[in-house]
């Protein structure tokens, strides 16, 4: 019993510590059985928390959901740009930016991706959304510097962005679930001289 108060206290003092334990489940839940047939009351179960903790930090189970697409986007912004300064440079830093994208996504595991890289916009729209507008915002912020410092030409860096995240995310669906993740490098290197190109032009 005592052990038991212990460990909601802890909890209670702990927030952060509940959301991340709350979507570490809940992602891998939904990588397992999809956004229908995942549970709340078994994620909750597998987070150690109430049901109720749940929905009060998430609101609903699409909540969750796009918590979980904002996570992995975060994820994904990091592996590709690092926690520091954001930079587009063309030549070998979008090499080893994509190589970092592709990377990040194979490590995330086959269920994961094809939940996140799905059309239906039930099953995995908001995490997909979520996850889009992460990146999104890290591309307009690193192409906006690349055009304030004059290493590229581009005017407009939302649509620059937009383009540039297209190309990326349609390489991502067809190498991880058309070609299941197979001639990985192949992408990698068609997609960095396209950006390159792009970048150049």
């Amino acid at each position: 019993m005592a052990d038991r108060g212990r460990a909601r206290r802890r909890w209670r003092q702990d927030p952060e510590g509940r959301r991340a334990a709350i979507l570490d489940a809940a992602t891998r839940a939904f990588a397992v059985h999809g956004y229908r047939r995942a549970r709340v009351e078994d994620i909750a179960r597998a987070a150690g928390v109430a049901e109720g903790t749940v929905y009060h930090l998430f609101d609903s189970k699409q909540g969750l959901l796009t918590a979980v697409g904002d996570a992995y986007g975060t994820g994904l912004v990091q592996a590709a740009f690092g926690e520091h300064a954001v930079a587009v440079r063309p030549g070998a830093e979008v090499v080893a930016m994509v190589e970092r994208i592709f990377r990040f996504v194979a490590e995330s595991g086959g269920p994961l991706v094809a939940f996140l890289l799905t059309s239906d916009p039930e099953e995995g729209g908001p995490a997909e959304a979520a996850n889009r507008e992460r990146m999104l915002a890290a591309i307009e912020d690193a192409v906006t510097q690349a055009i304030r410092e004059g290493r590229v030409s581009l005017r407009d860096p939302r649509i620059a962005a937009e383009l540039q995240f297209g190309l990326v995310e349609s390489a991502l669906r067809d190498c991880f679930l058309r070609a299941g993740g197979r001639r990985r490098d192949v992408y990698v290197r068609e997609v960095a001289r396209a950006l390159n190109a792009y970048l150049e032009a």
